[in-house]
């Protein structure tokens, strides 16, 4: 379904140029991640934390040229191709990894960070390290991404900012997606933060207790966009098993 420029701006908060760039976007041509694609942004959390999240990295400083530049944005979607490509077991996450890696030879604007992502994306299981991840695997499986930051001019407090508002953003879009798909996930041995959580009816509140958290924390850059994570928490108790 059409998301529109402002749609992203009144209802997430999305700076108009950085809406109108992702709306007015063509789908990349032999991308996994978009494949039989016709819009790059509608309706779907997967497509819709890009503008959002973009919108964020300029609210903490990076200028739009910067964000914007094509050889960056090509860089983003070669993650997001193969990132697709690992989850549909195209290729091993060893694979995924030194696809990426390769791509940014020689573009690493901070390597002290780059090399603490690496080692926190070569574990077995992304587990809490250093200053990367949750608490919870299942709501780290999107921190990949994470690459696009080693592409920018990011200075230490912006990093720092940057990561903040990441693992406020992203892990609630999984919550609401995991809430919704738990029966199928469950059946299928797909991660989950409700299983990661315990199960149960204490399993539910808790990750209802994250997504409030992090809305408090997205408040901080973000009203609108926190305002939506918290109506969206109304919706997701529907989604509670009555007999739990």
């Amino acid at each position: 379904m059409f998301m529109s420029v402002g749609q992203l701006e009144t209802q997430m908060g999305v700076n108009k140029t950085i809406g109108r760039f992702f709306v007015d976007r063509k789908p990349p041509e032999n991308n996994n991640y978009w494949k039989k694609r016709l819009l790059y942004v509608s309706f779907g959390n997967g497509y819709l934390f890009i503008p959002v999240y973009y919108d964020i990295l300029h609210r903490i400083g990076i200028p739009l040229e910067v964000l914007l530049n094509e050889a960056h944005i090509f860089f983003m979607e070669q993650i997001m191709h193969f990132s697709h490509l690992q989850e549909t077991n195209d290729i091993s996450k060893e694979e995924e990894q030194k696809l990426i890696r390769d791509l940014l030879k020689d573009r690493v604007h901070n390597k002290p960070f780059y090399e603490s992502l690496t080692k926190y994306q070569d574990q077995v299981v992304r587990m809490s390290q250093d200053v990367f991840g949750t608490n919870y695997p299942a709501l780290n499986r999107a921190d990949t991404f994470l690459y696009v930051l080693c592409d920018l001019p990011l200075n230490v407090l912006q990093l720092r900012q940057a990561l903040r508002y990441w693992y406020a953003l992203l892990p609630s879009y999984l919550i609401l997606d995991d809430i919704r798909d738990y029966a199928d996930d469950k059946s299928n041995g797909e991660e989950n933060v409700v299983i990661d959580l315990g199960e149960g009816r204490g399993a539910y509140e808790d990750a209802f207790a994250i997504l409030r958290k992090n809305s408090e924390v997205m408040g901080e850059i973000n009203p609108l966009m926190a305002e939506l994570l918290l109506n969206q928490l109304e919706d997701l108790k529907l989604y509670v098993p009555a007999n739990i």
